[in-house]
Parts: structure tokens; C-alpha cells; sequence
């Protein structure tokens, strides 16, 4: 998953996302809904910022705000409108990690941000073993962990985000669900980087009854500009506007767990009512004049981040300017390193120990940092984690997931990446529902060892 973190500076929050992202701002010049903001554009804003990877989910979040909302009550309208609008990268299907920045009650008398970290990832189903993608032969069923209902781990979108709002959300949980069943309702026109996806899942998604009444026309792809609606989402999000915990006990549940008995799938409604978001700590750290916050294992993403921000240290890579040979070169180098620890170290805190003050220590990142040769790239086989032990292995990864930023007029931050990991997930959709789900089990080991 991409990672998602938040700067702090005394006077400032920098936001920083790995997407093409779509902006609606308050109190500054502003592209069209339609438009598509590129990365490397700055833009700025005195009162209110909504980042995502689609206009319409943008214009969700910017609504939410005009009516009161906070940032909040703005990341949850933008995500279900992802759901809806962008189904291949992330939604109700799937899981995420979101990072909340509470400003200071008293910005004269305190400096710092509160920070929370809220874990809503995918879980595995409880009937899951450790075996069940080997064939009779001891060997690895080849997709079985990518396609198909037994590759589907518990979705924790809706709990993640109903928590939130719970804890933290300004204006009544239905209001937020509304421009996302509008859009599945009303329809709204495919992108390009829509039809991109589809095809290339195309023949997948066509093995699946629901998904394939969904997305295509008689098995055929939608092409851009086509009108796409979602009656069978809309229902199901209406349902969950009224009441979100139908979604792991109630009719919704039952038809997903219905489907999976049907198909194959492991899910079982047990699963869907025991599962529960957890509250972590936060990983922060000093990186220069600012400390960075991220989100800490299961994500890999902000100890990672950490190590590469510790290798780079001091380097004024402004200076050396970012096409800079040098620039790409270090960089590039750092990510090798912290990859490499990421393979042999980086899971589930609960299961595992995860050595994180170790691997983002600055004299871990100053040791790693000799090792790099600006005049010479190394071999695979020289960037190894921290230990001797050599560990190469292919891991697959799709272009997929999404990310979210909200600022609101108090400075209230969300920083949100969630997925349904694989471009379409698993290409299956629960019957009835509309709901694309997720292909996460191929986050674990395939087989044990």
C-alpha cells in the first residue's frame, strides 16, 4: 500500500501523497471539477484542502466541508465516493490505515500535534490455514491468492470509518454517504485510467457473474467516456447510511457471507461480526527542521519511510535538483535498503516483533548511507537487510490503491490510504450488493516458510 504520513513544522502541515490527485480548495484559485491536478503542481490554501484520486470524490469532501463538516466527516465522504467512482483501487470491499492530526487547543501554549493511528486493514478469515493455496502436490496454486473468493480477507473499511466518525466526526454519519449513492444511482462517466484497469482484469471480472453485470456490457469492457451506474451499491451504501453495522451483522453481512459459502470463499458471517479496528501508536520522527508522523506496522509504509528519510539525512537535494543523476541515484539506493529490511522484518506487530526503533535509528541510517556508492550502482545481491541473511523474492504488486488528505478551517488533518489491494480486488463482487471485494489474502505467505 502507499504510505500516507503527515509533516509537522511550527507553522505549518506539508501533506504528501504518490498519486496523480484531484484538488478542491477553499479561499484560493481552483481547477474545474474535471480537471486533473499533476503532482507537481503546488497548490495552496487559506481555509480547506481536499486531495484524492478523483474529482467527484474531491467535490464529495469539499461538499461535506461547506455544510459544516470537519475533516473527518470530509476523508469518510470522500472515501465511499472512491468506492463508487474508482471500485478497481479501493472501497467498502476492502481495508486501510488512517492517520488523524488534532491541532492544539492552545496554539500559544502548545506546539504539537495529537496524532492517532487507526488500523482497519483486512483480517484473515478465522477457517484460514496456512496450506490452502498448495495443490496436492505440495506447490503453489498459481493465482489462488489473487483471484477468486478464497482470496478475499474480511473487509474493514466501513468499521474503520464508522469508528472514526464516532470518535471524531462532526455531522450525522448518513449526511456523509450521500454523494456516493448519487453517483452509483445517477451514473457518472469512466476515465480512461478506469477502462485501463478493466481491461486488463477483464477476463477475471467476466468469471464472476455480479462483477461481470456491474462492469461490462455482455462481457465487453466500458470504454471512456461511458456512463457507468451501480444500482446494487446504492442500495447497499443507503443501507449502510442508515446503519453501518450492517455491513458485519445484518442483511449485508448475510449476503456476502451467503456468497462466499456459495462460491468457495472462507468469510463466514463470524468473521464479519468479530471484526474490530484497532487504535495504534503512531511511528514518528525527526527528519531536519520537522517531525513526521506515519503509520506503524502492520504498515510497513512509515518505517520505511523513516529509513529512507534517515539515509538521505542532510543532502541538499534541492540543490542537486530532482532530475539530478545523483538525486535519483540516492534515492533510488535508500528505497533498495529499506525494502530489503522491509522483506525480512515488516509484519503484524501482533504476531510478530518488528524491530522498528532499530531500523529507523539515525546510526542504523548512517551505516547504510557508507554503503552507498554515488558513482556506482550495487547488485540486487549487495543490498541486504540488517542481518547477513540474504532474502530474494519476487513480490507481486499491483499500481493500485488509493489516497486521501483533508485540511479543514481548524487544521484538523486526515491523511487516509486504504485498497482492495489488486486493480478490481479479488474480481469478485457479493451478489446482490455491488460490492467489490478485495484480493488481500495474497498480502500473506503463499506457502509456510
Amino acid at each position: 500500500m502507499l504510505q500516507i504520513s503527515l509533516l509537522k513544522t511550527k507553522s505549518q502541515i506539508l501533506l504528501f501523497t504518490c498519486l496523480t490527485i484531484s484538488i478542491s480548495l477553499f479561499g484560493c484559485t481552483q481547477n474545474s471539477p474535471k480537471s486533473v491536478t499533476p503532482i507537481a503542481e503546488l497548490k495552496r490554501s487559506k481555509q480547506s484542502i481536499v486531495v484524492s484520486a478523483h474529482p467527484l470524490a474531491s467535490e464529495a469532501g469539499k461538499l461535506i466541508l461547506q455544510k459544516g463538516g470537519n475533516a473527518v466527516d470530509a476523508a469518510i465522504a470522500t472515501a465511499f465516493a472512491i468506492s463508487v467512482v474508482e471500485p478497481f483501487s479501493a472501497g467498502i470491499g476492502g481495508g486501510g490505515f488512517l492517520l488523524l492530526g488534532i491541532p492544539p487547543e492552545n496554539p500559544e501554549t502548545q506546539k504539537q500535534y495529537k496524532i492517532q493511528a487507526l488500523d482497519f486493514r483486512e483480517r484473515a478469515p478465522k477457517a484460514a490455514t496456512q496450506n490452502m493455496y498448495l495443490n496436492s502436490q505440495g506447490e503453489i496454486e498459481k493465482r489462488a491468492s489473487l483471484d477468486g473468493h478464497l482470496a478475499v480477507g474480511v473487509p474493514g473499511t466501513v468499521a474503520g470509518l464508522y469508528t472514526v466518525h464516532k470518535n471524531y466526526g462532526k455531522l450525522p454519519w448518513s449526511e456523509l454517504l450521500q454523494p456516493a449513492i448519487s453517483y452509483a444511482q445517477n451514473g457518472f462517466e469512466v476515465s480512461d485510467r478506469f477502462v485501463n484497469r478493466l481491461e486488463r482484469r477483464l477476463e477475471v471480472i467476466n468469471k464472476n457473474v455480479a462483477a461481470r453485470e456491474i462492469f461490462t456490457k455482455d462481457g465487453e469492457a466500458y470504454q471512456s467516456g461511458d456512463l457507468l451506474i451501480q444500482n446494487d451499491k446504492a442500495q447497499t451504501l443507503e443501507t449502510i447510511a442508515k446503519n453501518p453495522q450492517s455491513f458485519y451483522t445484518g442483511k449485508i453481512a448475510q449476503a456476502v457471507a451467503n456468497d462466499m459459502a456459495a462460491n468457495g470463499g472462507l468469510i463466514t458471517l463470524e468473521d464479519l461480526k468479530n471484526y474490530t479496528p484497532i487504535w495504534r501508536q503512531p511511528i514518528c520522527g525527526n527528519f531536519r527542521q520537522a517531525e513526521i508522523c506515519a503509520m506503524s506496522p502492520p504498515s510497513s509504509g512509515g518505517v520505511h519511510l523513516l529509513q529512507i528519510l534517515n539515509i538521505v539525512g542532510e543532502t541538499n537535494l534541492q540543490e542537486w535538483g530532482n532530475k539530478n543523476p545523483d538525486t535519483i541515484h540516492l534515492l533510488t539506493e535508500a528505497m533498495r535498503v529499506a525494502y530489503a529490511d522491509r522483506s525480512k522484518y515488516l509484519g503484524d506487530p501482533d504476531f510478530v516483533q518488528v524491530p522498528v526503533r532499530e531500523l529507523t535509528s539515525p546510526s542504523y541510517a548512517q551505516q547504510q548511507r557508507q554503503n552507498i556508492n554515488l558513482q556506482q550502482v550495487r547488485s540486487s545481491t549487495e543490498v541486504q537487510p540488517a542481518s547477513p541473511e540474504t532474502l530474494e523474492r519476487y513480490i507481486w504488486e499491483s499500481p493500485d490503491t488509493t489516497h486521501l488528505t483533508v485540511v479543514d478551517r481548524e487544521r484538523k488533518v486526515v491523511s487516509m490510504t486504504y485498497t482492495i489491494n489488486g486493480s478490481f480486488g479479488a474480481g469478485v463482487v457479493a451478489a446482490g450488493t455491488g460490492i467489490l471485494l478485495n484480493n488481500e489474502m495474497d498480502d500473506f505467505a503463499a506457502a509456510p516458510g
